[in-house]
């Protein structure tokens, strides 16, 4: 993570809480089972947006002087 502006680091770890939180409530990968449906709706845009925003965090890299 040296590697990336303060920025990408934001982003990076706003990407891996989604994914972390999709996966969570996901039907078949999570361990929350006793959530509301709406959590499983929303576990599956979760993981791609986090797995979006992890790729994206890339960008973010401070140039070599």
């Amino acid at each position: 993570m040296k590697k990336h502006t303060p920025f990408g680091k934001v982003i990076f770890w706003l990407g891996f809480l989604l994914f972390i939180l999709g996966s969570a409530f996901n039907e078949t990968l999570g361990i929350i089972t006793n959530a509301p449906e709406s959590f499983y709706s929303f576990s599956i845009s979760a993981i791609i947006i986090g797995i979006i925003l992890l790729i994206i965090s890339n960008v973010f890299i401070k140039e070599k002087d």
